[in-house]
């Protein structure tokens, strides 16, 4: 694979592991995920669906297409949110999982998943309050994950989305990219 998937795998790509095994998503379930197209939830979005799980991926407008090729229903978060998860959940909701932050460990509750089939990889104090579940890449930072990652890359069933590439030197502009939280995908560092 290009050298840069390959540096994004390990943290992106364990924490998403992580992520999926914690919700405990499957075949013929519902999975929400927030921040579904940026770097680590375009990887869990994918985990996921390699499940059998239905996924509902929030993420901005210009990102929904491609969320639909990864097999994944894409929805606009913002005012209204729930509504939208729940028509086009047509049922329960069995897992969420979040990388974006609140206030989406509220909403899951609010909907109805229990707690711990919620899992944040960056609101540890929402997680701590509602007693759901943090994990992330220290759960799955192992070389048989990145192995089990790295087949899965080889065979076409993981697809690791690169947004911008920067020369170490352009770390700043790098920075602005990742701030406006926008991205499909990695933003990598060229040394």
């Amino acid at each position: 694979m290009p050298w840069e998937q390959a540096g994004a795998l390990f943290i992106a790509g364990t924490t998403a592991y992580a992520a999926v095994h914690a919700v405990r998503a499957g075949r013929g379930e519902t999975v929400v995920v927030s921040g579904a197209a940026g770097g680590v939830g375009s990887l869990v979005v994918q985990l996921a669906r390699h499940t059998g799980a239905t996924v509902i991926g929030l993420a901005s407008e210009p990102h929904h297409a491609w969320l639909t090729r990864q097999g994944a229903i894409p929805l606009t978060y913002g005012e209204g949110v729930g509504e939208r998860i729940r028509a086009a959940a047509d049922g329960s909701i069995d897992a969420f999982i979040d990388t974006f932050g609140a206030p989406y460990i509220e909403l899951a509750l609010e909907l109805g998943v229990p707690s711990e089939r919620v899992n944040t990889i960056i609101d540890f104090a929402g997680a701590a309050k509602h007693g759901t579940k943090a994990d992330g890449c220290a759960e799955a930072a192992s070389a048989d994950v990145l192995r089990e990652l790295g087949t899965l890359i080889a065979d076409g069933d993981l697809e690791i989305p690169i947004a911008c590439v920067y020369r170490l030197d352009e770390v700043r502009d790098a920075f602005r990219e990742l701030e406006r939280r926008h991205t499909n995908g990695k933003i990598v560092l060229r040394p």
